[in-house]
């Protein structure tokens, strides 16, 4: 087995991958997230998208097969660069997982609580035995 092939495949992968979520983002921005279009299209246009666009990539003349190829992946990095330095992003928002970061939002946006009466009975309880 010629191992450039098996470096194709791998590298296909990843192209359909960027595809699929170049795809999706796109749906979701033209369409919205939950309408009856949006799914139909999600569900039949994002696969035909990516069949289609993997088997114009098989048919490009070898020389600029990878060029060809390598032009989701390319604007995958510019939508996740343009979302980190104009939208306001920050390393530590950009890395987290989405779990952590909205729970960071929910902190920055909660008011502060103040202690309740029996639990401020407590703390100065414990102060008093601390100090004796």
């Amino acid at each position: 087995m010629d191992f450039s092939f098996f470096v194709f495949l791998v590298f296909m992968s990843l192209v359909s991958f960027a595809l699929a979520f170049l795809a999706y983002y796109f749906v979701v921005r033209i369409f919205g997230k939950d309408t009856f279009v949006s799914r139909m299209v999600q569900i039949i246009g994002i696969p035909l998208v990516i069949v289609a666009y993997d088997m114009f990539v098989f048919y490009v003349d070898d020389s600029w097969r990878y060029f060809v190829a390598s032009i989701p992946l390319a604007a995958v990095v510019g939508l996740a660069l343009y979302g980190y330095f104009f939208k306001g992003g920050d390393a530590e928002g950009f890395l987290s997982t989405p779990q952590e970061a909205a729970k960071a939002q929910r902190i920055l946006e909660a008011p502060a609580k103040k202690p309740s009466k029996k639990s401020q009975r407590i703390h100065e309880a414990r102060k008093k035995r601390g100090k004796e």
